[in-house]
């Protein structure tokens, strides 16, 4: 077995809210106007969410993937899927910015039953970022 060097990882999940965030201010389709991204979910919703949680990955010596969790809400159906099928747009263009190095694979975007009733989408991305020495 081979000893894997000293190496710290972003934090990809306070990275993706920062970046998401930022890229979606940006955006001028009506569906990103006013987009809350955070980690967790506040109570009331807002009118737009997408919440991004690390679900950790493999290690590789100075790399790591990590499966994004992303989970998406809006007011209507359409804005729902429009705002999710965006949001994997941009983690999948986000490799090799920095960081991020690569895309492996996405899961979904797939629509989530709600009792609320409220439009729901989840979708998975999982990225490869490096670390850095220790």
């Amino acid at each position: 077995m081979f000893a894997k060097p000293d190496v710290v990882f972003t934090d990809l999940e306070a990275w993706a809210v920062t970046y998401l965030g930022a890229q979606l201010a940006a955006r001028a389709e009506p569906f990103t106007n006013g987009v809350t991204v955070d980690h967790v979910t506040p109570v009331p919703l807002p009118a737009r969410l997408v919440t991004v949680r690390d679900d950790g990955g493999p290690r590789g010596a100075v790399t790591k993937t990590s499966s994004l969790a992303v989970n998406v809400w809006a007011a209507t159906e359409e804005d729902a899927s429009d705002l999710v099928r965006m949001v994997v747009a941009l983690l999948e263009r986000s490799a090799a910015s920095g960081r991020v190095v690569g895309h492996v694979s996405t899961a979904g975007p797939a629509r989530v039953p709600e009792e609320s009733g409220t439009p729901h989408w989840f979708a998975s991305v999982d990225l490869v970022h490096r670390g850095t020495s220790l």
